[in-house]
């Protein structure tokens, strides 16, 4: 299990995770949390599914790509949530652009 602080991005009808010090994004299919429990700040309207067996290290087979990033930027939400947006304008294929949840 990683020690690494991780952020996460729910849209699209996918998961954007990245682990800090990696110099890629994972996409998951679905809104999910692996690994160690989470808090919720604000509830949101869709769900997210707890996969606390899941280790965010060891879990490749469960991506559908990911986005190269570079790992300096790690912390900067505006980085963050611009780059899945804009990978997901342009991999319309890989996303459902009807489940957002940023309007």
């Amino acid at each position: 299990m990683t020690k690494q602080p991780i952020t996460r991005y729910y849209n699209f009808g996918v998961t954007f995770r990245w682990i800090k010090g990696e110099s890629h994004i994972a996409v998951k299919r679905g809104y999910v949390c692996e690994g160690r429990a989470f808090v919720v700040i604000q509830q949101s309207p869709y769900e997210v599914m707890d996969r606390p067996d899941e280790d965010p290290q060891n879990d490749k087979e469960t991506w559908v790509t990911t986005i190269p990033v570079n790992p300096a930027q790690w912390g900067k939400d505006r980085y963050f949530v611009n780059t899945a947006r804009e990978w997901a304008f342009n991999n319309p294929s890989l996303v459902d652009l009807r489940k957002r949840t940023d309007t």
